[in-house]
């Protein structure tokens, strides 16, 4: 698979796009007013302990205060070392181990309340992005990331990014960081690090003991009081941290400081791997030259269309995302074919649906409803497509079989709101319903609220908007002229440009009296 990494930087925004084969794999977003929070270190306050849900609040200087359940209270008091490995894995393994169950809420083994009291410092780090009305969480578990490896202080254990399934070399990894870490200090192997040099991992050590050194200060200077302590890498260097692998070709940056800070990050650790990086200077647009824009425009859209004629809907609720397929125009050569035509439509749905839950950061509970197919066969090759591309996710899920409904069920580990809640605004028209009433609907209430009123003029003014007031326009006034014989008066209907669609008024409706307000 070819993989190429661009970066289109402009004053309002940055983006960063993974190309899998020519297509967008995963995309990365950040602006000027609006950061990435998982990765600060801060210095927080205990604001409040919940003993009934063993959690606390903790001030970090935000709109929200932030969450710390018990068990990310120091992991050393209820986590063996490779419980903790698992831990920190899942943070920084690119995700996880993908096919491996989502973590539910530990059972600390030590009570909140008697490790943490109201008013007391701690230093937290921020493991998962404020999400709706919730705010950040964090942990006290702090751990920093490099391109090969996690520092994690005050622990002494070594891990292995369990992408490796081989025993020897992880084996042989642990021994080697074992000979050049300091004591104290335990690291694990990303993924991304199973098959660089020695002196790679040397030139890291050294660049996150650093690090680890300057937030050591920084957490202890300045007195009391909540702070930022550590600020987590912007988009640039990030994305190249967690991404720019052996299998991306190429990577492009459009301003030439991004261009430098791609540069320099990759040549102190990686120098051979600099002469993939290249500075962009075309007049045409870095994301039009590869013709990924108009992806980008369809990230949105409720309705994605498949290469076989068939299509997928995807729908958000409160609770889940639902992912509906359909035939859509793929309708078959004969009547013989329905089975072929569903499989077909099936199978092309689990790559683009495979594909959306990456692209749009889709998390949460995820349910796919596939169309029925008659032979288990056919059953069973949509179950191993699925399982190959949801193991290969970098972000962590776990998912269930097809059920006898044709259903699958699926939870992808959610640290950051999606696309979808970054770009938009929930519609002041819908409340987030994704409807509004009808012209029809809203002349059927505009009836109603005509009859409950016990007087009214001979002429009553009504205020719409203008589809309503074409819909009432319809054959020449028909449905306005059956509205003035029912009531008894004359209704004169005034288009409104500030309303929407369903909404109406009549100049004054006062103790279920219709009044004209005088002009």
């Amino acid at each position: 698979m070819v993989k190429k990494i661009l970066f289109n930087a402009t004053p309002t925004e940055k983006r960063a796009a993974l190309l899998e084969n020519d297509k967008v794999a995963e995309l990365v977003v950040e602006r000027p007013d609006y950061f990435r929070l998982v990765g600060n270190i801060y210095r927080g306050k205990v604001v409040s302990i919940l003993p009934g849900i063993q959690a606390a609040f903790i001030d970090i200087g935000m709109e929200k205060a932030a969450f710390l359940h018990a068990s990310d209270v120091d992991p050393s008091l209820f986590m063996e070392d490779d419980e903790l490995e698992e831990e920190l894995m899942e943070r920084f393994s690119q995700g996880g181990r993908g096919g491996g169950k989502c973590k539910r809420v530990k059972v600390p083994k030590v009570p909140i309340e008697k490790v943490l009291k109201k008013g007391q410092e701690v230093l937290v780090q921020v493991v998962k992005e404020p999400i709706s009305t919730k705010g950040p969480k964090v942990t006290t578990q702090i751990s920093l990331a490099g391109r090969f490896l996690v520092l994690v202080p005050d622990t002494d254990f070594i891990g292995v990014s369990k992408k490796s399934s081989e025993s020897g070399r992880r084996a042989r990894l642990k021994k080697l960081i074992a000979q050049i870490k300091p004591p104290r200090i335990g690291f694990i192997v990303r993924t991304i690090g199973l098959s660089v040099s020695e002196t790679e991992f040397v030139n890291e050590i050294h660049m996150l003991l650093d690090a680890w050194k300057r937030v050591r200060e920084e957490a202890l200077s300045g007195g009391a009081g909540i702070k930022l302590v550590h600020r987590e890498l912007g988009i640039t260097t990030r994305v190249i941290r967690d991404l720019f692998s052996e299998d991306v070709t190429e990577v492009y940056a459009d301003q030439e400081d991004d261009y430098r800070d791609i540069l320099g990050y990759v040549k102190a650790l990686s120098p051979e791997m600099a002469k993939r990086v290249y500075y962009y200077k075309d007049k045409v647009p870095l994301f039009d030259k590869f013709d990924i824009e108009k992806d980008l425009d369809r990230l949105l859209k409720r309705k994605v269309w498949l290469k076989s004629g068939g299509y997928i809907l995807i729908d958000r609720t409160e609770a889940l995302v639902a992912i509906d397929v359909n035939t859509g125009r793929n309708v078959g050569r004969n009547k013989n074919s329905l089975e072929e035509t569903i499989y077909r439509t099936n199978s092309d749905a689990a790559v683009e649906i495979c594909r959306q839950l990456r692209l749009r950061d889709i998390g949460g509970q995820i349910v796919v409803d596939f169309i029925d197919m008659k032979y288990p066969e056919n059953r069973r090759k949509i179950e191993a497509a699925m399982k190959k591309m949801l193991d290969a996710d970098p972000t962590a899920t776990d998912y269930t079989g097809l059920s006898k409904f044709g259903l699958m069920e699926i939870t992808r580990k959610r640290v950051r709101p999606e696309l979808q809640e970054f770009f938009t605004d929930v519609c002041i028209s819908c409340g987030g319903l994704g409807w509004i009433f009808s012209p029809e609907t809203v002349t059927s209430r505009i009836d109603r609220d005509l009859r409950r009123a016990q007087k009214r003029p001979k002429k009553v003014t009504v205020y719409v908007h203008h589809v309503v007031a074409e819909y009432l326009k319809d054959n020449n006034w028909a449905m306005r002229d059956m509205l003035e014989k029912e009531h008894r008066c004359h209704l004169d209907v005034v288009v409104n440009d500030d309303y929407d669609q369903d909404e109406f008024s009549f100049r004054e409706i006062a103790g279920g009296v219709v009044r004209e307000e005088e002009s």
